[in-house]
């Protein structure tokens, strides 16, 4: 046993070994055990077409391979295999004639290598570039296409057809300066961008190209130069339409400049209506106290004259002089309800209180006109909340204020006031700020009621639905309610009780914080 015979034994990565000019098994190395999976003793003798699939012993090609490696002196492939357990791998095969020293064809040697690993590298990557092949050809939104060294277009995909309006068989072998508007091609911007990618690795920029139907189109390019070992092989270059976007971000720029022009211009009137607003108040402050002082001196002398003892006045003049009081003190009344509702309108501090303490603090403060009516006041034990403090008082004040006065005379003013923990949804139509809970105060009364059909007129400047003479007020109580409110970011609406008598909602959000 020589060495050259030792050293084929050996070899495990390669299958070696003879075949006799019938094609008969004679030899088999440890490599080929490896490869195939059948020792020596159970291969040597058999023909070598068992490792042959199926297909090929139907078109007899191990007869073919031997028949080509005769008359050729070899036969090389690479094709597929089958090992002891019926798997298969993908091998290289080389099928060499071999003769003896007189020239006899004495047999074949076949040297076999295991190729399977590679095989399906080969084929993942081929897969992979077709999906990737495919990827980009479908692709509609962008316009993908490589360019050669020169600016020449060599691929197009369907985005690219889509956004310039050319077919592949219209543009390629076409300089891709085809897309770009005169003044770019005179100051020859498509070469520099060029040279920029190839020398940095990439050029990108958003700008105006031309479609085929020489329509403007704002775009995203970048440009990527592609390199194999060193050597540039030309340019990958992906296009976006952003027109749509660009038109969007002009009328955005020109809505800001309206909206700074209009800013500017209600900066201006702003300022003017500041002022006016200023000096209304000040113009308001000073009619009422000019307003009140002629009022208090004709209630002044009034009373002087009903109880000076010596003027002799008959009924019908005490009569009038009373009604001149009464008509006086309404005035001042009115003066007093305008001025807090112009007050209203003037900046002022929330702190958090307790909605119990200013219910007491009213019920004691209309503790006559309470007792007089003989009214009956029930309330749950209210909440904290972050209000102003001077009109959360005003508040409650003029809605039982407003309920003692239009009480129903046959029987005691019976008052109601609970609370309810809402969350923000729509109530009458105002869709409250979302995220924000709220609470519900319920004012409920059992006195006159109103129409159903006036309840949005209530809450007006002025609004009266009953006669002076029945019902004496200004007007004015439940504007101010409202207003309040409005201030504090709730709402408020009226409804007829089940009984007559009225019910007063409020909304208020509910902030302890």
């Amino acid at each position: 046993m020589n060495e050259d015979y030792l050293l084929v034994q050996s070899i495990k990565d390669y299958a070696i070994f003879m075949l006799n000019p019938k094609g008969i098994i004679s030899t088999w190395n440890e490599g080929a055990k490896q490869i195939k999976g059948y020792s020596a003793n159970e291969i040597i003798g058999k023909h070598f077409s068992i490792f042959y699939i199926p297909e090929d012993l139907i078109n007899s090609k191990p007869a073919m391979e031997l028949k080509v490696a005769l008359s050729t002196g070899k036969y090389e492939e690479e094709g597929w295999r089958k090992r002891k357990d019926g798997s298969t791998f993908w091998a290289n095969v080389l099928i060499t004639a071999v003769y003896d020293e007189v020239g006899k064809h004495i047999g074949f040697s076949k040297i076999t290598r295991d190729l399977t690993d590679r095989k399906f590298l080969e084929e993942k990557l081929r897969r992979s570039e077709e999906r990737h092949r495919l990827l980009v050809e479908q692709v509609k939104d962008y316009g993908i296409f490589m360019l050669d060294e020169n600016g020449n277009i060599v691929s197009w995909n369907e985005g690219a057809a889509r956004i310039t309006g050319y077919e592949a068989s219209e543009i390629l072998g076409k300089n891709f300066s085809i897309f770009y508007p005169e003044q770019d091609i005179v100051s020859k911007k498509p070469e520099k961008e060029l040279l920029i990618a190839a020398k940095e690795g990439k050029y990108e920029e958003e700008g105006w190209r031309i479609r085929k139907n020489r329509e403007l189109f704002w775009v995203s390019v970048v440009i990527t130069a592609v390199y194999s070992e060193g050597k540039l092989l030309g340019f990958a270059k992906v296009t976006r339409d952003l027109t749509e976007r660009r038109k969007a971000e002009v009328d955005i720029e020109e809505s800001i400049e309206r909206y700074r022009s209009l800013a500017e211009a209600l900066e201006q009137t702003n300022n003017k209506l500041l002022e006016a607003n200023k000096q209304l108040e000040q113009f308001v402050s000073i009619a009422s106290h000019d307003l009140k002082e002629p009022l208090r001196k004709i209630i002044t002398f009034t009373d002087l004259i009903l109880n000076d003892r010596q003027n002799q006045l008959s009924d019908i003049s005490e009569k009038n002089f009373l009604k001149a009081i009464e008509s006086a003190r309404r005035m001042t009344r009115m003066i007093d309800d305008l001025l807090s509702f112009s007050f209203l309108s003037q900046q002022q501090d929330f702190e958090v209180i307790s909605l119990q303490t200013v219910l007491d603090e009213t019920i004691e403060l209309l503790d006559q006109p309470i007792k007089e009516k003989g009214a009956i006041i029930r309330s749950d034990r209210l909440p904290q909340l972050k209000v102003i403090r001077s009109q959360a008082r005003q508040l409650f004040q003029n809605l039982i204020s407003n309920s003692l006065k239009f009480s129903n005379k046959e029987v005691p003013p019976k008052i109601s006031i609970t609370h309810e923990f809402l969350p923000a949804k729509k109530i009458n139509g105002s869709v409250m700020s979302a995220g924000t809970n709220y609470i519900q105060l319920r004012f409920e009364d059992n006195g006159i009621g109103f129409n159903q059909k006036d309840n949005e007129k209530i809450f007006e400047l002025f609004k009266r639905l009953h006669s002076r003479d029945e019902y004496s007020g200004t007007g004015i109580g439940l504007a101010i309610v409202k207003k309040i409110v409005e201030n504090h970011n709730g709402f408020i609406s009226a409804e007829k009780g089940k009984e007559n008598g009225a019910i007063f909602n409020i909304l208020l959000p509910a902030n302890t914080d």
